[in-house]
């Protein structure tokens, strides 16, 4: 191991820049350039993150998930695919644009600069945002296909989107209407109802005499145009007033008010009776629409009151609320007022202004209309026949109820199905620039959808789409759609889709409607969500709040790989995390550990051997050459653990169940690797071991890490690449290969000059880029494959046995605060002829590990300690007087017992409770409740030295 000196601390500084590069130049991000024969596929698109800024741990948890994903499937053997790319977010971007340009000041700068120049202004905030997220991505390690980079707003996607709208208006599902919209007055543009989020809030509910009734609102403002009483047709109070008319003093004088009988109203609320507001309610527009009432807009698209509100035209409608409200009070229509309601307001998802609905001329998909399914014939989806009747809300249920399209968590069934039955058509345009212009133009009342007109005097709807239009078609337009591409045929449906829990009905559920409708395919098998990243209180990230975390700033200081872990172990689909830096930095440590674990072998081991060739051919069982009969009981315990761990990660990665792969994976590193095996190898009994095994017995440890290496790529992928690549290099060493051997080439050929091997820890990662080296690259080797023959129960149960005991001696050591460099004597009883045979055999490993000086039954002097496991009792010599110890005992007794009782009269002293703050109350119910925790423990102690009396250390009988 001389010529391949490891640096004593992983920086990942040194290696990740290098390291991405040295991938990107291999081309294996590119399914079509990975080495083998790969007869499966699998495929996954990125969540496209908006182009409004920088990455956020959201994105970052994304990013890690996928890249677990996509390394785990090519590293075995499947054709794997993620597509990139970004999504133009068009109001986001818009308002985000406009914001700045305020700030230079502009006042308005739409009208200022005009559609052109303002879409150029967009357009190169959205680019200079795409070139930060692509870098991020870079940094965090994800290995996505470059080339197949895709924009929501670009040309292939507008294609789609162009398509997919003719096609849907063909078949009578995409139509023109006016109907009420959720309106944002800031963003001016229209809402999906999916867009719209509901802030609990406390508000003035006001009562008016309207006629013979009373009628309750928490909007004064809408009611000018009221003029239709709605009564239930059962409600026998009102019966002789339906379908009359009457005269009712109202804000701007008399109005004629008609009675409906409908059952929309309530009988038991109030006075049973209830005015209607159709241009301000959706539940009023649709009654409206039903009897032919006239919709009255009473607010404007800027939030002011229009002509119909009389006198009070032109007003903004919320800050005129309280002199409508006093106009009626001078009439003596007001009943009463309620102070306290409490009701959920609507407001915009992306300002936060409060949503008014409006009658609008716009786009609506019609998610109820029956059209004839077009079945695929690549890959049809279960219980639908070509030419079937059906509707779009009918097949986003049957694929996820059918079991066609699992969702992760299953919990999330419920939400979706509950969304898709209270689903309205969706409004799919909006009142602005940036974005999919809607591709329908007009010319003398002609009109024509899908592509622009050849010819002259034509000229477009001004309005564009929603964004999730165009990334609803995600799955299929990143693929080629609407062309018959070999990368739809190959790809689609994809695996899985990964994204977060709260756009489950923004993206999820509309990709499903889309790609069920134009292409008769389900668009993913799988729909794993994560939940959000927290702080480490729970609390939301917020500039506000000072808590935000960049993944930036993390991979800067503790390394892109433990950034990863810190998102990945710890979460479980559907549920939020806490994230500290704190957590990220404890990875960094985690990271340095198989750092020095490997540093460690290598630097011990005669023969380095990579295990298993790259992708193309099957890999190796990587123990199957060790002899039982030469591998001692601790050779055989690791061998087994190993062949089990190995097992159990690849069934959790294959279920999605990310986090209980780490941990199992960390818990065999950290603890039974490093903690135990490397630990025992040192033993002196277990160096000669290995050396009368010979080349068998020293494979073990290099066999064991280049297999944990594999398993540990999918998370963490630059520290085990790069110690992949000191371990072909210690390879090359070991088996005298010369200086043009395959891991000997200096990185002048990669574009990384001057990075030769002498002269850099990083040499290796530029070595592997090379087009001669790259399938020594460790993402494309292949997968461990368990060897479970290895298994050993009997090793397992009997190293079990020493752990047990070598733990035991070190807590009774710890407890009575025994010098760590100072050795004890130990005398061990049992009734088990096999436990004393397994621990005579390795007692130097025992004696090594927890410090013991003398087993002789004799040595075993004066005051002991004891611990019993099962049918073994160890009882460790404590170094001390027992007349001294116990007179030190009684002392911190007392003590103890003066305490407890000093703090339990304050705490029971009530005019100290009520006048102390509570922090000081409740931290001294804490220190109460430890010191008496701490009490019990220095009774038990006492209650040992009185009670010991000395045994001979011996076996007492034996059992089968």
């Amino acid at each position: 191991m001389a010529k391949n000196t490891i640096p004593k601390a992983y920086e990942s500084k040194q290696y990740e820049d290098d390291m991405y590069a040295a991938w990107e130049t291999s081309g294996f991000f590119n399914p079509d350039q990975l080495p083998g024969e790969r007869t499966e596929s699998f495929s996954i698109v990125l969540p496209p993150p908006n182009v409004t800024g920088t990455l956020h741990m959201g994105h970052a948890v994304m990013l890690a998930l996928e890249d677990i994903m996509v390394r785990f499937a090519r590293m075995r053997g499947k054709r794997a695919l993620w597509v990139p790319g970004t999504d133009h977010a068009a109001i986001a971007t818009q308002a985000k644009v406009e914001r700045l340009l305020m700030k230079e000041g502009m006042k308005d700068p739409r009208r200022e600069l005009g559609r052109e120049a303002f879409l150029k202004r967009v357009e190169a905030f959205a680019a200079e945002s795409h070139d930060i997220i692509v870098n991020q991505a870079k940094k965090m390690g994800a290995s996505l296909d470059w080339s197949r980079e895709a924009f929501t707003l670009d040309a292939q996607r507008n294609r789609a989107v162009n398509a997919a709208f003719k096609r849907m208006h063909e078949d009578g599902l995409i139509y023109r209407g006016d109907r009420i919209v959720n309106w944002c007055p800031r963003c001016k543009s229209t809402l999906a109802d999916d867009e719209v989020e509901y802030r609990e809030e406390k508000t003035t509910f006001y009562y008016f005499t309207y006629g013979p009734v009373v009628i309750g609102t928490a909007r004064p403002e809408t009611k000018f145009a009221d003029k239709v009483l709605i009564v239930h047709p059962d409600d026998a109070r009102y019966a002789s007033w339906v379908g009359k008319e009457m005269e009712v003093e109202w804000i701007e004088g008399p109005v004629m008010a008609k009675v409906v009988a409908d059952e929309a109203a309530e009988m038991d609320m109030g006075s049973g009776a209830m005015t209607i507001t159709p241009a301000h309610s959706f539940v009023d527009f649709d009654l409206a629409k039903k009897y032919g009432f006239d919709i009255v807009k009473i607010i404007d698209e800027d939030g002011n009151l229009t002509a119909a509100a009389g006198s009070f035209a032109g007003k903004n409608a919320h800050a005129a609320r309280e002199e409508i409200v006093a106009v009626l009070q001078k009439k003596g229509l007001v009943d009463h007022v309620d102070e306290n309601y409490v009701h959920n307001l609507s407001v915009c998802y992306r300002c936060g202004e409060a949503v008014e609905p409006l009658p609008k001329l716009q786009w609506f998909i019609d998610v109820n209309k029956p059209f004839p399914f077009r079945a695929s014939s690549h890959a049809p989806m279960e219980g639908v026949k070509d030419g079937q009747e059906v509707t779009l809300k009918g097949l986003m249920r049957h694929v996820v109820e059918t079991g066609q399209i699992e969702i992760l968590p299953d919990r999330f069934h419920k939400t979706y199905f509950h969304w898709i039955d209270n689903l309205r058509d969706w409004n799919i345009s909006r009142q602005l620039w940036y974005g999919h212009r809607v591709p329908v133009w007009y010319r003398e009342g002609e009109m024509q959808i899908g592509e622009k007109p050849q010819s002259d005097g034509w000229e477009q709807d001004p309005d564009t789409l929603d964004t999730w239009f165009s990334s609803g078609l995600w799955t299929i337009s990143t693929l080629g759609w609407p062309d018959q591409t070999q990368d739809l045929r190959v790809y689609h449906p994809t695996s899985v889709l990964e994204t977060g829990y709260d756009i489950l009905f923004f993206w999820v559920a509309r990709m499903i409607l889309m790609t069920t409708y134009a292409l008769g395919e389900v668009p993913f098998r799988h729909v794993y969500l994560h939940g959000l990243i927290r702080d480490e209180q729970g609390r939301k990230m917020s500039k506000s709040l000072e808590n935000i975390i960049d993944p930036l700033e993390m991979i800067e200081k503790h390394g892109a790989d433990a950034t990863r872990l810190s998102l990945v172990i710890g979460t479980t689909p559907g549920n939020d995390t806490k994230l500290s830096e704190e957590k990220v930095a404890a990875y960094r440590n985690f990271a340095n550990k198989l750092w020095n674990i490997a540093r460690y072998i290598l630097s011990s081991s005669s023969r380095v051997t990579p295990t298993g060739p790259a992708i193309g051919g099957e890999a190796e069982s990587s123990l199957d050459a060790q002899s039982s009969r030469e591998m001692t009981l601790a050779d055989r315990w690791i061998a087994s653990r190993f062949a089990r761990v190995t097992d159990e990660v690849t069934r959790h990665l294959e279920r999605y169940e990310f986090s209980q792969a780490g941990e199992k994976l960390r818990d065999f590193t950290w603890n039974e690797l490093a903690d135990w095996y490397l630990e025992v190898s040192k033993v002196p009994s277990q160096q000669r071991a290995s050396l009368a095994g010979g080349p068998l017995r020293t494979d073990l440890l290099t066999t064991i890490l280049s297999d944990l290496l594999k398993l540990w790529h999918p998370f963490m992928p630059f520290v085990t690449e790069a110690l992949w690549s000191h371990m072909a290099i210690a390879s090359d060493d070991a088996n005298d290969v010369g200086a043009e051997g395959s891991f000997r080439r200096s990185l002048d050929s990669t574009g990384s000059a001057g990075l030769a091997r002498d002269d850099s820890p990083v040499s290796a990662v530029g070595d592997l880029a090379r087009d001669d080296s790259a399938q020594n690259l460790l993402m494309i080797q292949s997968w461990p494959i368990a060897d479970l023959s290895q298994k050993d129960e009997q090793a397992e149960r009997d190293f079990a046995l020493l752990q047990q005991a070598i733990t035991a001696i070190r807590n009774i050591r710890a407890q009575y605060q025994i010098e760590p460099k100072s050795f004890v004597d130990v005398r061990m009883e049992t009734t088990d002829d096999h436990a004393a045979g397994v621990l005579e055999e390795n007692w130097e490993i025992v004696q090594t590990l927890a410090k013991v000086k003398d087993i002789r039954s004799d040595a075993v002097q004066g005051v002991t300690a004891a611990a019993i496991l099962g049918p073994l009792t160890i009882h460790v010599a404590l170094p001390v007087d027992p007349v001294a110890e116990r007179a030190r005992l009684v002392k911190a007794r007392d003590e103890k017992v003066r305490y407890i009782q000093t703090t339990q009269a304050k705490l029971e002293n009530g005019d100290f409770v009520s006048k102390a703050p509570a922090r000081v109350v409740e931290e001294m119910r804490a220190k109460l409740e430890m010191a008496r925790g701490e009490l019990e423990g220095i009774e038990k102690q006492m209650q040992e030295i009185a009670s010991f009396s000395s045994t001979r250390f011996a076996r007492s009988g034996s059992s089968q």
